[in-house]
């Protein structure tokens, strides 16, 4: 290596550390720039231009915008983000008064408001969420600032801005939605966000029925004071195509479909289904092509990976060439563009794939730009809104510097510009700005709308005549619901005719029948309301043979509402055409949990189909099976299908025997009730020593969930699992059985055999399994006995006896001995154990552990000078991959494929600048990454656990304990949640890497393609 490239390798790490918060700011020649200095600088996709409509001062800190039937744009500014609680958010109206395209009016309309963060235009005025209100407002004296303040649901938790509720939007279903996930749990500013929020109520009926709505999406409708929660969670931003299907995101995670709603959902508590989102990206949530000039790339974010993914757009516009209606729209302020995806069916759900694999549909060099928001007008054009600041992460998950430094985050609060992306060939080439009149339109326009290639006249149309009650427009609406000019003028007729209450079963049926499978589809669900009418229910039971598979799939969700035999046939025939759609299983199996036996007994007589064929769709159905009957907790039936796994008349196969007990040990696990199997533990300790090898790996995970009952039962199978664990001549995986058995049944009577199976010629998995039965032992002699055998343990094998030790008090103290004395080198506990120390409840404990495991400020610096000449660029990216693998790949995956998935993805890191990269390397703890959280929860019944929380439904949240260990947990089992502020990644990962190895491994990550770790 030569002294120039060490000189540029110490230099750029030194630029990065002194100077970070320099990094995307304004200087000679960069930004701030004018408007149109800033648009010469983003690239659009061919075929298309950028206009600007609005620029400050008519406009500042802008986040969210509508634009009403007059043509109006009413924009909601926030300048107080990140940190400024007060309430100086404002909302302004904008007009173009001449008609050229460009703002020329700017009027206040209303302002004091807490950070608010959507708008839209209901009634005479206008909704505004502001947590923890969704408020609205009214100009009552025509002077064009609001006169009337009404606070309609209040409850929200007052959370990081970027987390709070926002983005209200009419939907096609006459709701309102709200995008909401719950808010954030801050770590750095709990006083400012650290409100978590109350159950959802009306302020006009403070005694009303509240909503529980934490964790996921909220719809309602104001004028009957109803309110919702979906089967979703999204972070700023929701959509819809044009049939209804609902997307969200959130910030990592760019797009994602509700698949099943909530009221299907919770006619089944007892499914315990980790998430009712499909993640439909092909593309992962990364390889996106920033062109930013100086960016600033914060520990969060990872160069060319989603981090802020927002304000998810479906178009639906009309004015844009063809093959770009029902694409998506996803902004990523932090990387200063726009990513464009191509929706594609799939089965019951959706497959985003990228437009284009070469650019953005919109990026720019300006790292000021900022995108947090899209609007479809009635132009047809996409409206951008561009926050334009330096700053956009929140410190809460920023660096130091920023946190330390505040006012910095505010600047450019005075800045904010709107953008129209326009097509320059197609429909949209000869668009006019001509402002449309619907505030006066009659009836009949109105109703015509409805038929418009642009969703913005759709659904103003449908919203004026729903909430101005105009029921005269009926006759015209039935008639537009029964002739055929276009699929999408029927769909809007039947819900304006809903949302007016004046639809009739017989348009239903009608519709039914349709040759669009998107009205069909709609139809199924208008026709809910009339399930026990036999007009309704027949017409239902006659398109069970429908082509389009979102229509069965809509239709096995609603007949789960019928309990007749004719539905319950009905929805078995569409589970069985369906089974290798997991959707599918869980819209059959949400009927009730009744329904789960109902399967289970079908399943079980001869020549049924349920179990005729092993495939991974049959397998997963036996798995939620046993999951929904081990939650219902009813002996008979816990007998009835623990029997079945021993019956010789039963199906042939291990394959859905094994899968039944492995849901059944999964349902026992969520509701955390080990006295279900109480009667049958004879049974499963003679497959736990049999030879059906899946069968009994899974009756020893049930045996581990329930527990084993003391007898003669039990003393015959440790005798025989015994010889198994001693005999080296059985499988591996047999004598895992055997030993984690033996610790089920009497743990401290085989302490020596399993002290004796810890030993470097044995194999890793049966040394993880001697490990973690001696871990049921009690007393200091186990932390001792593992401490002492510390040096001649492999990785994997230490990180499970990090583990046991650390479970109890004399473990942790014997730990804290090893550290101070070196035996035990800090690199070597991961995340999982040196929080366990860090936040120990025992005081001593916890104050000893700060001591010895937090770094000097000096050793820091040291460490990050050591690695400097990894930026030389001398690495062998070949090499590299074998460091990846040693390293890596416990706890981070590439490209979703290569590793476990733990800690982020590292598959776009090739974007990242070294510099950035090794330091989040080396200082994985300056921030922890949103959804990489670790919660402590403590559940009734059932033991503790800890764990990064996963996908949340309406009934449960699913916990990451580890390398492909979950955890679904019934939300009315959680006692208290509590986030851990540590990040996932050990910082002392720098003492198990050389520097050699450390340019390898930058090599490997960010060079392309990376194929050599697979």
């Amino acid at each position: 290596m030569t002294r120039s490239s060490i000189t540029g390798g110490v230099l750029a790490l030194a630029v990065f550390l002194g100077g970070r918060a320099l990094v995307g700011q304004s200087g000679p020649g960069g930004p701030p720039y004018t408007p149109a200095q800033s648009m010469a600088m983003i690239r659009t996709e061919p075929g298309f231009r950028l206009e600007l409509v609005a620029s400050e001062p008519d406009v500042q800190s802008p986040v969210a915008m509508d634009i009403d039937e007059d043509g109006r744009f009413w924009v909601v500014e926030m300048p107080g983000y990140p940190l400024d609680v007060s309430p100086t958010g404002r909302v302004k109206v904008l007009e173009d008064t001449d008609g050229d395209g460009r703002i020329d009016k700017s009027t206040l309309f209303a302002d004091n408001l807490r950070l608010p963060s959507g708008v839209m235009r209901y009634k005479k005025g206008i909704l505004v969420t502001s947590p923890p209100d969704l408020i609205y407002f009214e100009d009552v004296n025509g002077d064009g600032k609001a006169d009337t303040r009404e606070v309609v649901l209040t409850g929200f938790a007052k959370t990081n801005p970027q987390h709070a509720v926002n983005h209200p939007v009419y939907g096609l279903d006459n709701w309102i939605y709200l995008a909401h996930s719950g808010g954030s749990e801050p770590v750095i500013y709990r006083e400012l966000f650290g409100d978590k929020g109350t159950d959802l109520r009306f302020a006009a009926m403070p005694d009303g029925k509240a909503l529980d709505a934490k964790g996921r999406g909220v719809r309602l409708k104001p004028d009957e004071h109803k309110v919702e929660g979906l089967s979703s969670r999204t972070q700023y931003g929701n959509a819809f195509d044009v049939y209804g299907h609902f997307f969200a995101h959130n910030n990592s995670i760019h797009q994602r479909h509700e698949v099943i709603a909530a009221r299907y959902l919770e006619r089944n508590p007892q499914l315990l289904l980790p998430s009712a989102m499909a993640e439909i990206s092909d593309h992962g949530n990364n390889n996106i092509m920033p062109i930013t000039h100086g960016a600033r790339f914060d520990l969060l974010t990872e160069a060319g990976q989603f981090t802020s993914a927002c304000a998810l757009t479906v178009y639906s516009g009309g004015a844009f060439p063809d093959g770009f209606e029902g694409t998506t729209f996803i902004a990523e302020p932090v990387h200063n563009l726009v990513h464009r995806d191509v929706l594609t069916p799939k089965g019951s759900t959706f497959v985003a794939s990228r437009a284009r694999d070469d650019m953005e549909f919109l990026a720019a060099q300006d790292s000021w730009f900022r995108p947090v928001n899209f609007y479809i007008g009635p132009d047809g054009a996409l409206y951008v809104i561009d926050y334009y600041r330096p700053y956009i992460e929140h410190p809460e998950w920023a660096s130091s510097d920023l946190q330390k430094s505040p006012e910095v985050l505010s600047t450019g609060k005075d800045r904010g510009r709107i953008y129209r992306v326009v097509a320059t060939t197609g429909p949209g080439a000869t668009r006019t700005t001509t402002r449309p009149k619907l505030g006066s339109a009659t009836d009949a326009q109105l109703v015509e709308a409805l038929g418009s290639p642009n969703v913005w006249w759709r659904r103003t149309a449908q919203r004026l005549l729903v909430h101005g009650k105009r029921r005269d427009a009926v006759p015209a609406l039935v008639a537009l619901a029964a002739r055929r000019p276009s699929a999408i003028a029927r769909l809007h007729a039947l819900w304006t005719l809903e949302g007016l209450e004046r639809l009739e079963v017989p348009q239903v049926v009608q519709a039914m029948k349709d040759p669009d499978p998107g009205v069909r589809e709609n139809a199924i669900m208008l026709s809910e309301r009339w399930l026990p009418q036999a007009v309704v229910s027949d017409a239902l039971l006659a398109m069970t043979r429908d082509d389009n598979a979102r229509v069965r799939f809509q239709l096995l969700a609603t007949l789960g509402s019928i309990d007749t035999p004719a539905s319950q046939g009905a929805q078995e025939q569409l589970l069985l055409a369906g089974i290798e759609d997991e959707w599918v299983q869980v819209a059959a199996l949400s009927a009730s949990s009744d329904r789960a036996i109902a399967y289970f007994d079908r399943a079980l007589q001869p020549g049924s189909a349920l179990a005729a064929l092993e495939s991974p769709g049959r397998a997963k159905f036996f798995d939620r099976l046993g999951g929904v009957l081990a939650a219902r907790g009813k002996s008979d039936e816990l007998a009835k299908a623990i029997g079945a796994v021993t019956d010789p008349q039963a199906p042939a196969g291990d394959w859905w025997r094994a899968s039944l007990l492995e849901g059944m040990a999964r349902g026992l696990s969520g509701t955390g009730d080990r006295r279900k199997l109480a009667g049958s533990h004879g049974v499963l300790l003679t497959l736990a020593t049999g030879d059906q090898a899946r069968v009994r790996r899974a009756a020893v995970m049930l045996l581990g969930v329930s527990n084993v009952e003391p007898g003669a039962a039990a003393t015959a199978a440790a005798t025989q699992a015994a010889r198994a664990a001693a005999d080296r001549s059985m499988p591996a995986d047999t004598r895992v059985d055997a030993i984690t058995l033996l610790a089920l049944i009497d743990a401290p009577a085989h302490q020596p055999q399993f002290e004796a199976v810890i030993a470097p010629n044995e194999p890793e998995a049966v040394q993880i399994a001697g490990v973690t039965a001696l871990g049921r032992i009690p007393g200091a002699g186990t932390p001792a006995f593992l401490l002492a055998k510390w040096p001649a343990l492999s990785s994997n094998v230490r990180t499970t006896a990090a583990t046991v030790i650390l479970a109890r008090r004399e473990g942790s103290i014997a730990m804290l001995d090893a550290l101070q004395q070196g035996t035990v080198k800090r690199w070597m506990l991961n995340f999982g154990h040196t929080r366990s120390l860090i936040m120990h409840r025992d005081e001593g404990i916890r104050a000893r552990a700060r001591t010895v495991l937090e770094e000097a400020p000096e050793a820091r610096a040291a460490r990050l000078a050591r690695y400097s000449a990894a930026l030389g660029g001398r690495g062998d990216a070949a090499q590299g991959a074998g460091v990846y693998t040693k390293y890596c790949a416990m706890c981070h995956q590439i490209d979703g494929k290569v590793g476990v998935e733990m800690g982020p993805d590292l598959s776009t890191v090739r974007h990242q600048p070294m510099p950035v990269l090794l330091a989040n390397i080396l200082e994985p703890n300056r921030s922890i990454a949103q959804h990489y959280e670790t919660y402590s929860v403590e559940r009734t019944p059932g033991d503790p656990l800890v764990g990064l929380i996963g996908d949340q439904s309406p009934t449960s949240v699913t916990f990451r304990q580890g390398p492909g260990v979950t955890t679904t947990v019934r939300r009315s089992d959680i006692k208290v949640m509590t986030v851990v502020p540590q990040s996932i990644m050990p910082e002392s990962f720098a003492e198990q890497i050389t520097p050699d190895d450390m340019a390898h491994l930058l090599a490997f990550l960010t060079s392309t393609p990376r194929t050599a770790a697979r």
